[in-house]
């Protein structure tokens, strides 16, 4: 696996844009990457789970892929999502990623059936052996009822088959364990956006988080706060997205994040099914926390 430069910084888990019919509209995601590199952040990842790649056909995820890398056009990082229960599909997603000239992947944990540990090691072995792209896992239990623990991290980084991971776990002990144990031999992405100063204050590099969908510039606010040493502004400006992410954690699906985004004036569609309306009280809610923000007026 080969070794770039070590990446820093906020990287949103870009929303796709689907037409009526189901299908990616490229001209429309591709607009909507623009406004993102525009606000500031630091790289682009495609087709993760805000992106909705599980609900995507396997054409569908390399398109992405190609959208992704033409959008960013060299001007930031793109990193691409080609996790998959089976190792041998996964493998086959990344290859094409290294292909399509994605800078990176990463890679959500399978988890039906449930691997043990070890299988976890040898699922990523099996990925970084095929390419010469980083490599970075992606954890989130709350989804998908299974861990990857530090220790199996950090033998993953010793012997150089992952570049990175994205934790997305509740508890910021499992981000700092990795973080001990690792030493920066690989980048660590906190996924929540309740936890961006946190992590940093750990040592984490960055985020990759949802509700930089909506917020690019006060998440990347964060970043360059903290890094510059202005610590009580850095704490603000996390504590300023709070409302907003508390209405976010009320659906799982894509759907209300969509909604809130077509609220500020982007025309990103509709989320895919399985999903189902969202209710007047909570996009009245989704509402005032944005007109708090001065996002709507």
């Amino acid at each position: 696996m080969k070794q770039t430069g070590k990446f820093k910084g906020i990287m949103p888990p870009a929303v796709t844009v689907f037409d009526s019919d189901g299908e990616i509209d490229a001209g429309k995601t591709k607009k909507f990457l623009q406004y993102l590199i525009d606000s500031g952040v630091h790289g682009l990842f495609m087709a993760g789970s805000t992106g909705e790649y599980s609900l995507m056909t396997m054409d569908q995820r390399r398109q992405i892929m190609d959208v992704g890398v033409e959008g960013a056009a060299g001007r930031v990082p793109v990193f691409v999502g080609t996790g998959h229960n089976s190792t041998r599909i996964a493998v086959e997603l990344t290859k094409y990623a290294e292909r399509a000239g994605a800078d990176g992947v990463v890679v959500s944990l399978p988890h039906y059936p449930r691997p043990t540990q070890e299988a976890l090691y040898l699922h990523y072995k099996a990925l970084a052996e095929a390419v010469d792209i980083p490599v970075y896992a992606y954890s989130w239990p709350g989804q998908y009822v299974i861990d990857i623990d530090p220790e199996t991290v950090a033998r993953l980084a010793r012997d150089g088959y992952i570049h990175g991971i994205k934790d997305s776990t509740q508890d910021v002990d499992h981000t700092a364990q990795i973080i001990r144990l690792t030493r920066g031999k690989i980048v660590v992405l906190e996924g929540f956006e309740t936890k961006v100063l946190p992590a940093l204050s750990l040592g984490a590099d960055g985020a990759i988080c949802t509700i930089a969908n909506m917020l690019p510039k006060e998440v990347v606010a964060i970043y360059d706060l903290f890094r510059q040493g202005k610590i009580a502004e850095a704490r603000e400006k996390q504590l300023s997205i709070f409302g907003l992410a508390g209405v976010l954690s009320a659906r799982e699906d894509m759907q209300l994040l969509k909604e809130g985004l077509k609220m500020m004036g982007f025309d990103v569609g509709d989320a895919q099914m399985p999903t189902s309306p969202v209710s007047p009280e909570l996009k009245g809610r989704m509402r005032e926390e944005l007109k708090k923000l001065g996002k709507l007026s």
